[in-house]
């Protein structure tokens, strides 16, 4: 099959016609650290007397912490990052101005009128294995178990005078506080900003004014809009990213879960593309009564043979998840991904997954993690 490359460096597949959508990153795929969230053994918490149950329920993220137990897609997510883009109000703009650049006619005119479509809010654009996919506020909800309401604040002002209720309550009324020295149930609320919501990846362990706010939140009770903040914190990312100051790629997890509640993940399987070892898949550090242990919180642990173990249960499919591709023709999402193959090239020893489909290489390029090498590992023991 013939492909063209055209002005915008977008490859076109000239038989199929199918777009594939060019990437966003310069930084190698390879290079790329896709950051797995942590998920709370909040029994064994409570055991070794770390109640957090009740702020849990408060929040009501008793279903996103459960989602945090799944696997996680590493490859997957890192074909997902390279293409991905933030669509938000700026970009809304810069579209309309580009559009009349071309056509000064339509100046003044709506956005229908230009052609374009309606711009409905934030928005992250990109592609997985060949296939547009949109990722909304409602999209992350749905994935979370979180209902899309609560208190938000962003881009907050070193003058913000919550900032002075967040002294008072997580650092008694001394900005000198260390993080070390705060009250042990609030080191684990700030464990589960930095390991369970918005991973940093390296830099100072000092929280953002932004996620001081959130910490203030969770401590005083007040439901936080978790959806949004994930959102804005995913965009931040990919901004950071597509400038080249930023390898790591967060929420791993909840973008798993995503692809596979949007039936992505259904589609790839059933066209025999994908393998757990092609597609990467491990899960995060569980947080328990040993992470209490290990952050001085406590001298000593009760373990119990109940405790949760890593896991790699796939989560229950939703039969109202919002769509994430506007393409839902099972040939269609197949036009893509074979597009998506033979632009890429990629190929894998997976034995499960065929070679090609109408001469097009269909093996999902991916490389054995050490996840992938330790289960392997741990599947040939219990065979012998």
């Amino acid at each position: 099959m013939a492909t063209s490359t055209s002005g915008s460096g977008m490859q076109l597949d000239t038989r199929s016609k199918y777009k594939i959508k060019p990437k966003t990153m310069v930084i190698p795929i390879e290079s790329f650290d896709v950051q797995v969230e942590s998920p709370v053994d909040f029994t064994s918490l409570k055991r070794n007397g770390m109640n957090l149950e009740s702020l849990m329920e408060a929040q009501q993220m008793t279903g996103y912490f459960r989602m945090l137990n799944g696997p996680t897609y590493v490859n997957l997510v890192k074909d997902f990052w390279v293409r991905a883009e933030v669509y938000d109000q700026e970009a809304a703009i810069l579209e309309e101005t580009q559009a009349v650049a071309r056509d000064p006619s339509l100046k003044g005119k709506s956005r229908k009128e230009m052609g374009l479509e309606p711009h409905k809010g934030m928005e992250i654009r990109l592609a997985v294995m060949g296939i547009p996919i949109t990722i909304t506020e409602e999209v992350i909800a749905r994935a979370c178990k979180v209902a899309l309401e609560g208190r938000f604040q962003w881009n907050v002002s070193n003058k913000n005078p919550l900032l002075e209720s967040y002294t008072n309550l997580l650092l008694k009324g001394d900005p000198s506080t260390k993080l070390v020295d705060m009250e042990g149930n609030h080191r684990m609320l700030l464990k589960f900003i930095t390991d369970c919501f918005f991973q940093k990846g390296g830099g100072s362990d000092q929280p953002s004014l932004d996620h001081k706010l959130v910490l203030y939140f969770l401590a005083a009770f007040q439901k936080i809009n978790l959806p949004r903040y994930l959102m804005h914190h995913l965009c931040w990312a990919i901004k950071e990213g597509i400038k080249g100051k930023r390898k790591q790629v967060p929420c791993g997890r909840l973008l798993s879960e995503i692809f596979s509640q949007g039936r992505l993940l259904e589609t790839l399987r059933k066209s025999k593309l994908a393998s757990d070892r092609a597609l990467g898949t491990a899960t995060g550090k569980i947080i328990n009564g040993k992470t209490l242990q290990n952050m001085k919180i406590i001298r000593k642990i009760s373990p119990n043979e109940k405790d949760l173990k890593e896991s790699s249960v796939q989560s229950e499919l939703m039969r109202d998840f919002p769509p994430i591709s506007k393409e839902g023709n099972p040939e269609v999402l197949a036009g893509y991904i074979v597009a998506h193959a033979r632009e890429s090239g990629a190929t894998t020893q997976d034995e499960d997954i065929p070679d090609s489909s109408d001469g097009a290489p269909l093996r999902v390029k991916g490389k054995t993690t050490k996840v992938d090498a330790e289960s392997e590992a741990a599947v040939a023991k219990a065979k012998k």
